[in-house]
């Protein structure tokens, strides 16, 4: 029999893209209180995981092999507003799920680089997580409650861009359209990440949950540069031009939580392990801007499949 796998958050921009680069190859079933947008029919169950007999029924009438939880509450002020929230979406459910898991099943928890303090670059797995918001320590209690509740897993951090429903726009798509418009544009020149596009990440994800690696693992890509950089990088992988970027200071912003300046990743781990280097922002940001306008179909999802 063909494995069931269940992909939460599979209306949102990784979530879809690995029930898209999976579903040729396993029984995929993905969940979102949004609709499926992707050009592949899939078994889509629509519903809100914070409900927990919805959590309950779906596991067990799923009965997946594999869940990808990919589902979670990442606007980083509105969890410092409201951090019972953030710790229901991102701790609560996640333990739900990971403890609803038939025993020898894989539970796959993709978190954030924003559980480190970030004051210091390229953080390992061997560092000890030290997150200064709500957002940070919910997706760190979340790590928790997938170590606990599922044996068998696979904890990914990670910073990801790329092309989603269009329902909301993504930071990527959002920067995009302000090069090709010449809207005026602010990057932080003090805020530095190693930022990966989404369709290298599932090829990693892919990579790992074939080949029976388990714990924890950092997904980035090669490059540490700041949101300056980056937008500096896409005007001329897109041919655009960048004079409307101008740089800025996060100590400026205002935001609601006072977030980290540096997220960037050490992933030598995940090389290592999978055999596939981390790739360079400038090739990111090329696979980027071809796949823009393809279905998500069409994309190369797949080790070069």
């Amino acid at each position: 029999m063909t494995p069931t796998v269940l992909i939460t958050g599979a209306g949102g921009l990784l979530g879809a893209h690995l029930a898209a680069a999976l579903a040729p190859e396993y029984d995929v079933v993905g969940t979102d209180r949004h609709p499926w947008w992707g050009d592949l029919p899939i078994r889509f169950v629509q519903g809100d995981l914070g409900d927990a007999g919805f959590v309950d029924r779906l596991m067990v009438e799923t009965a997946p092999a594999t869940v990808i939880h990919c589902a979670g509450l990442v606007n980083v002020d509105r969890c410092e507003e409201d951090p019972a929230l953030a710790f229901a979406m991102n701790g609560a459910v996640t333990g739900r799920l990971a403890r609803a898991l038939k025993p020898g099943g894989l539970f796959v928890y993709v978190t954030t680089d924003g559980i480190f303090r970030g004051d210091t670059p390229l953080a390992s797995e061997a560092w000890l997580p030290c997150p200064r918001t709500v957002y940070g320590r919910s997706k760190l209690h979340g790590e928790w409650e997938t170590q606990l509740g599922a044996p068998e897993h696979l904890i990914v951090r990670t910073n990801f861009y790329g092309w989603s429903s269009g329902r909301k726009p993504t930071a990527g798509e959002w920067l995009y359209t302000a090069l090709a418009t010449q809207a005026p544009v602010t990057l932080f020149d003090d805020f530095f990440f190693t930022p990966l596009y989404v369709g290298e990440l599932v090829e990693r994800m892919v990579a790992l949950i074939e080949s029976g690696h388990r714990g924890i693992f950092h997904a980035g890509g090669a490059d540490r540069v700041s949101k300056h950089e980056f937008g500096i990088q896409m005007a001329a992988a897109s041919s655009l031009s960048a004079a409307n970027i101008t740089p800025g200071s996060m100590d400026a912003a205002g935001f609601r939580a006072t977030r980290p300046k540096d997220m960037s990743l050490d992933s030598a781990r995940l090389a290592a392990a999978i055999g596939l280097a981390s790739p360079s922002c400038m090739d990111g940001l090329r696979r980027f801007v071809a796949d823009r306008g393809t279905p998500l179909s069409a994309r190369s999802l797949r080790r070069g499949r």
